[in-house]
């Protein structure tokens, strides 16, 4: 009942004018983070809509050019960049026509390692196939492998804090427990990751690639040097694939801490994070936040405003 007392109060906010008079009266520069455009996240038509008011209200812009006024106190307050993480498929198929339809940029944060090897992130993969599974089925797993959780999230949530070794015994206990598990086409879209032919194939100009990790690791559980790795490995990688710098970075599921921000220092110029949040002089370079997308109309352009809605 709350939600949707809440989603009403959205939505007369956003047919008065009364959301869109407040955003623009907001003079603080935006990056908006999405991971998918597809029916059960963030619609198509949404999407389009979200482009319609960021041409219309704001200043559509690349992060690079975001960056470059942040760093010489230039910025209008109008600036509005789109991220997308994990460089999956969708961004090439869905994403990406609408954004070039609209001559929109945006940055496209990448797992070299996983356009390397075709896998999916990890907690992905997971998910997808406890989701397979009866509740019954999890209950027995999670008994048998001494997990403390049995729900598909909760379990994906607790492995997200395991150390390496650890999580890949959990991976392996899920694959081994779902060896019939076939992705849909649409998971497929949404999941698995471009190909570096596909990489190839984004125009520059209008899109920006950015560094996700090799493999997508929660940085906070890794080892320093398996950070580094992480870090470096893929930026490597990329410049190698695309002949340009990259050097921004997004912390894979938002989780850093002083040693992991500290080690991306080393590595890149900028990072973003998923704080949610406007832009002010007083944010570290290397932990910019970001307003996270919204599944329908309303609730993006008060977010437009309000972060945290």
């Amino acid at each position: 009942m709350k939600r949707h007392v809440v989603r009403l109060a959205h939505e007369i906010s956003h047919v008065t004018g009364m959301a869109l008079r407040k955003a623009r009266a907001i003079r603080q520069p935006r990056v908006l983070m999405y991971h998918t455009v597809d029916p059960e996240g963030i619609p198509t038509d949404v999407f389009r809509a979200q482009l319609d008011v960021i041409r219309r209200e704001f200043e559509p812009i690349s992060l690079p050019t975001l960056l470059s006024r942040y760093r010489d106190g230039r910025c209008t307050g109008r600036e509005v960049a789109l991220t997308f993480d994990d460089g999956v498929r969708n961004h090439l198929t869905t994403a990406y026509p609408l954004l070039r339809e609209a001559d929109v940029p945006a940055t496209f944060f990448l797992c070299s390692g996983l356009i390397d090897s075709g896998r999916w992130v990890w907690n992905t993969e997971a998910r997808a196939r406890l989701q397979g599974l009866r509740a019954a089925e999890r209950k027995v797993l999670a008994t048998r492998e001494g997990w403390p959780v049995h729900t598909v999230e909760a379990l994906v949530e607790w492995a997200k804090g395991l150390a390496p070794d650890r999580r890949e015994a959990f991976e392996n206990a899920v694959r081994a427990h779902t060896p019939a598990f076939e992705p849909t086409p649409m998971q497929q879209d949404l999941f698995a990751p471009m190909t570096w032919e596909e990489v190839h194939s984004l125009d520059p100009a209008l899109i920006t690639i950015g560094s996700h990790t090799v493999s997508h690791p929660i940085l906070t559980t890794l080892p320093a040097r398996e950070q580094t790795e992480e870090l470096t490995a893929s930026r490597a990688r990329l410049e190698a694939q695309l002949g340009r710098e990259v050097d921004i970075f997004c912390y894979p599921n938002g989780d850093s801490d002083p040693a992991v921000v500290e080690a991306v220092r080393k590595s890149y110029r900028w990072a973003v994070t998923t704080e949610e949040s406007f832009w002010g002089p007083g944010h570290d370079p290397c932990r910019l936040p970001r307003i996270p997308a919204a599944p329908h109309h309303a609730l993006f352009v008060r977010r437009m405003h309000k972060p945290t809605s």
